[in-house]
């Protein structure tokens, strides 16, 4: 069997073939004028209808979409070889490493039987693929057996009359153009005929001028990822710049928020609390991942303020203090532990987390 694996201008002549199929059927493709004049009427009745103005502005959108299938093409290109040509190895090496099931015995004479050939048996695309092994017997008795590399015995199985239900005979025929299978059947007057037609192989003298005009050379497909790149680049500038008028007040908020640092953060609360007998505000080393959480220690000054009451307390003071900035309490809240009360500060900085918060308001 002829190894399924070919050199890389094979598969670089077969995806041109598919790319330079591909452009020929959108360049045919000829626009509906008349469709195009009455979507025209139905948008602007108040408007006369300008027929050589429309078939100028269908084949503009006709020419732009056929540079973008080219780039595209030609974008996809060597990944898509890549892919045929390790699919092609790994059915190879899968063919050659396959190992013929033993001891297969003819139905005539019992005799062991001897593999003749193989082939690679594939199950389509979502299938197994196979290798399948054809025994002979020494001494030339039938039937031939088949067996796949797992074990399975290969068993065609036979057509029966619709009829009647007998098994019919088949009969491949063919010409120049077609191939025929006549279906008959020997029991009654049922009888088909189902056609293929030929692949014939004709020459294509346009093929190298076309693939010249549609498959883009490295300079071009360069030049078309650049021209991509910045086209992608603007739409999503002008994503942003929707997004923003959208959110507007959202991002007027943002702009108002006070973006403390950890001191400045140290700097607001110690006063606050100290004025309402919370003292000695401690941070202790903070966690640091995509966002920034500081641990607080403080103290309790109030002799007659416990547990409950003073975290409660200590939790409004903080929320009501850092509303207005970056930082939020952490919703695990406050803990309290004879006179000492802990809990987590989170601080904001990337846009879309200053988004979200804002929004939570």
């Amino acid at each position: 069997m002829e190894p399924r694996l070919k050199p890389h201008q094979y598969y670089s002549d077969l995806y041109d073939k598919h790319t330079v199929e591909k452009c020929r059927s959108w360049e045919k493709h000829t626009p509906d004028i008349e469709g195009l004049k009455q979507t025209y009427k139905d948008k602007h009745p108040e408007k006369e209808v300008d027929e050589n103005e429309l078939i100028r502005t269908s084949n503009a959108v006709t020419r732009i979409s056929l540079y973008f299938i080219k780039g595209n093409r030609y974008l996809k290109k060597e990944a898509t070889i890549r892919e045929w040509m390790q699919r092609d190895e790994r059915s190879d090496k899968f063919y050659e490493s396959a190992v013929a099931p033993e001891d297969i015995s003819c139905l005539t004479c019992g005799r062991l039987m001897f593999v003749s050939s193989k082939i690679h048996h594939s199950a389509g695309l979502d299938g197994k693929d196979r290798v399948l092994f054809f025994y002979d017997c020494a001494q030339e008795h039938m039937p031939r057996r088949a067996f796949y590399d797992d074990g399975e015995e290969f068993r065609r199985e036979k057509s029966t009359c619709p009829k009647c239900k007998a098994e019919v005979v088949e009969e491949d025929r063919s010409t120049d153009e077609k191939w025929f299978t006549v279906v008959t059947c020997p029991n009654c007057d049922y009888t088909d005929i189902s056609e293929i037609e030929r692949m014939v192989d004709r020459s294509d003298p346009d093929f190298e001028k076309d693939r010249e005009r549609f498959c883009l050379s490295e300079k071009e497909g360069q030049e078309f990822m650049a021209a991509k790149a910045n086209l992608e680049g603007i739409g999503r500038l002008m994503d942003e710049i929707k997004e923003k008028e959208k959110n507007k007040e959202s991002y007027e908020k943002i702009a108002k928020l006070k973006k403390l640092k950890i001191i400045e953060l140290e700097e607001l609360l110690v006063p606050v609390l100290e004025k309402a007998d919370y003292i000695k505000l401690q941070f202790k080393n903070p966690e640091i991942s995509k966002d920034v959480v500081v641990p607080f220690v403080v103290y309790e000054k109030r002799p007659d303020r416990e547990g409950y009451a003073s975290s409660k307390d200590l939790e409004k003071l903080i929320k009501k203090t850092l509303q207005d900035t970056n930082w939020r309490l952490m919703t695990d809240g406050i803990s309290y532990r004879l006179g000492m009360l802990e809990g987590r500060l989170h601080g904001y900085e990337r846009e879309e987390d200053l988004l979200k918060l804002v929004k939570s308001k």
